[in-house]
């Protein structure tokens, strides 16, 4: 357990939002569930069969956590709107069409509006998905789809996100499952930092995407120059942004 989740023990969660059924979005769904007060539960309402999702839903059952399905069918979120906030699910009008075999491409986006600050949670949606999603305008932080991959955050996803503030979150190089992902790409660095205004002072670990993942090596990481308004959890560890509602993000 990270210190931020030590810290927090006992915090109450109002929303559980579980973007698709891919491990690392669903796995620690059921130690979150014992470890926090969860009021609400909303996942895609796909695969319910599978371990990691049975496990998560029968953990929210047992503890009376109300369960939400959010697809194209229905994009209800259970939290009511209040004087200066609004929720909104960001779902394709229908699944596309390698859903089946691309569960990355069944994410369900969440986007918070409050005062003048819009954050857009994109779980792994990839190009297909982008390609046919609604961002309901642009949004000031966006969470950067896939893991900063090579296949998400596509030129037109971005032209209409217009984020001003950016985090990629991934393992670090050569390290878990970073072995075989490879995450992020120097190319997704690039074209994210050249959309948030140009590099700053800082640089990010990336993987050159014109070598193969699964014969990489130390020198196929390579320090990317940054926006100053993007960050890296491999690089930065936690992050933690505050807004007062005003358009603006600082790191806490």
């Amino acid at each position: 357990m990270s210190k931020l989740t030590t810290d927090l023990a006992g915090a109450p969660i109002d929303l559980m939002w579980i973007t698709h059924q891919h491990s690392d979005h669903i796995g620690g769904a059921t130690d979150v569930m014992r470890s926090f007060p969860v009021a609400n539960y909303v996942d895609n309402g796909r695969d319910v069969t599978i371990a990691e999702i049975m496990t998560a839903r029968s953990e929210a059952t047992a503890k009376s956590i109300p369960i939400t399905v959010v697809s194209p069918a229905g994009t209800t979120i259970p939290i009511a709107d209040g004087t200066n906030y609004h929720l909104t699910a960001i779902v394709p009008p229908s699944w596309p069409s390698d859903c089946e075999s691309d569960r990355n491409q069944c994410s369900i986006l969440l986007r918070i509006d409050y005062g003048s600050s819009s954050v857009l949670f994109q779980g792994d949606a990839e190009f297909e998905e982008e390609g046919i999603l609604d961002p309901h305008g642009p949004a000031t932080l966006l969470q950067v789809g896939h893991h900063g991959s090579d296949t998400s955050s596509s030129s037109g996803w971005i032209s209409q996100v217009k984020p001003k503030y950016a985090v990629i979150s991934s393992g670090k190089p050569g390290e878990g499952m970073n072995t075989t992902y490879c995450h992020p790409r120097a190319s997704t660095v690039t074209s994210l930092t050249r959309a948030l205004g140009g590099a700053g002072s800082s640089k990010i670990t990336a993987f050159n995407a014109s070598t193969s993942c699964a014969s990489s090596s130390s020198s196929n990481w390579i320090a990317v120059p940054a926006n100053d308004h993007l960050w890296a959890t491999a690089r930065d560890g936690d992050v933690v942004l505050v807004t007062s509602g005003d358009g603006t993000f600082a790191r806490q």
